[in-house]
């Protein structure tokens, strides 16, 4: 769905303007992502609001999307799927509670994956050189939810970790080889 509407655009885009110096592969992968980033935001907003949890789902996806700039991780091979998967997962941590010592048990655990995995960009991405911060960066998101002890940080902390693992192949090449062959 959303490829499909990010192909559209990108191919109304090019016949306003044909001499345009951006392809409609580069154009439908750039709207791809915003159009996912934005209705994540909206669907999550949305869906917070009608079940009472409209800030704890925020707080979810904000730190979800935080963490996931600088330590990577998998992709799914549909940004429709990416969209509802996301946005069911941050509707659903505020709904989730947990004492101390579980909180210490997740919380170490997504620091020690983020120490040894962080960054992973699963699809190639042209390093910055503020690259080599990121992990330093994760670690630091990671230290600083054990002071502020919030259950949806360290819950959404610990589903990013685990996309993070290397265990995941197929998807994040799909789309990616999908768009470039178009």
């Amino acid at each position: 769905m959303l490829e499909a509407l990010s192909r559209h655009i990108a191919t109304e885009i090019k016949k306003a303007d044909p001499d345009g110096p951006t392809s409609v592969e580069v154009m439908e992968y750039a709207l791809g992502i915003r159009l996912t980033e934005f209705s994540t935001i909206f669907f999550v907003s949305l869906t917070g609001w009608l079940t009472g949890h409209f800030f704890g789902s925020l707080l979810a996806l904000g730190s979800l999307m935080l963490i996931r700039k600088f330590s990577g991780g998998a992709h799914f091979s549909s940004l429709t799927f990416c969209l509802f998967f996301t946005t069911a997962v941050c509707v659903t941590i505020p709904f989730f509670s947990m004492g101390i010592s579980t909180f210490l048990i997740i919380s170490v655990c997504s620091l020690l994956v983020f120490f040894v995995y962080a960054p992973n960009h699963f699809i190639y991405i042209e390093k910055s050189a503020n690259h080599k911060y990121f992990k330093i960066i994760c670690i630091s998101i990671c230290l600083l939810n054990f002071c502020v002890q919030s259950h949806i940080i360290c819950l959404s902390l610990v589903i990013q970790a685990f996309s993070i693992l290397p265990l995941w192949k197929g998807g994040e090449r799909k789309w990616t080889r999908d768009w470039q062959e178009h």
